[in-house]
């Protein structure tokens, strides 16, 4: 890369993608094809699973040249080919799922990046349309039960608070038990579970080093709490629906990737 090819990361749920605003991804869709076209970088940040964006990519046409998922724990480029993974040994994976159980039975996520089970939103499916879609695209992607996921690699283990007050009381138990071998953020009310040391801001100096890119190059973007690594690590923006937390350590609120891109260029 040149010295002056500018990295662009930006989370994705609510920050790039709004389910309610189809207006807003296509504009971002597009701001970003003009931002590769001049030569730069767009990378996606999430809670997510490779899985799951891949289909967002074969489903919503989102392109990125590298995917840092799961937290950090799984980086992935727009070839598919896997430059970071980092997993729980098999012991601590079974634990984290007893864990978990105790209090979601089996409405957990285990995930190696590209399989696994996702069980979350079954009870709330029988109700919700919404949580229904979001329940029927996972056994579409996710083929593995509980057991068998625990037969391969874990790079995450999660599951759905039903608010933050919940979420919150999660992370602090399981954090409370494993603080020496885990770290866990929330996102959505999703709790996930990654390996000690890793998170979003790790994930980003990985594709940094990978691309070529200074740190002066490289700009964020989010909206919640697991984004606030990579918003106190580099120069980092927030979307109006952000966290007041983010807000605050971000250099500036924008409307959205798009006007975010059009300021950058």
């Amino acid at each position: 890369m040149t010295s002056t090819t500018k990295l662009l990361v930006s989370d994705y749920d609510k920050t790039f993608f709004y389910k309610t605003n189809p207006e807003a991804l296509a504009e971002n869709l597009a701001a970003v094809s003009q931002w590769q076209q001049r030569g730069n970088i767009f990378a996606i940040s999430t809670g997510r699973d490779a899985a799951s964006m891949l289909y967002e990519r074969q489903n919503r046409d989102v392109q990125f040249d590298y995917l840092v998922s799961l937290n950090g724990s799984l980086i992935i480029d727009s070839n598919n080919t896997v430059i970071f993974k980092q997993a729980f040994s098999s012991s601590l994976a079974s634990a984290l799922v007893d864990d978990i159980r105790e209090e979601f039975n089996d409405e957990i996520i285990i995930s190696n990046g590209f399989d696994g089970c996702n069980f979350t939103q079954r009870e709330m499916s029988q109700n919700d349309p919404i949580a229904r879609e979001v329940y029927q695209r996972n056994l579409a992607i996710y083929s593995r039960s509980i057991e068998q996921s625990l037969e391969h690699e874990v790079l995450l283990v999660g599951c759905l608070a039903k608010d933050q007050q919940q979420a919150n009381a999660v992370r602090s138990r399981i954090l409370d038990k494993h603080k020496a071998d885990v770290e866990v953020f929330i996102n959505l009310n999703y709790i996930n579970i990654v390996p000690k040391g890793i998170s979003k801001a790790s994930g980003l100096e990985r594709v940094m080093q990978h691309a070529n890119i200074s740190r002066s190059n490289v700009t964020v973007i989010g909206d919640d709490y697991n984004d606030i690594p990579m918003l106190e690590a580099f120069r980092g923006f927030a979307v109006p629906n952000a966290k007041e937390e983010l807000i605050a350590v971000a250099e500036d609120t924008v409307e959205s990737v798009a006007a975010l891109i059009s300021r950058l260029s």
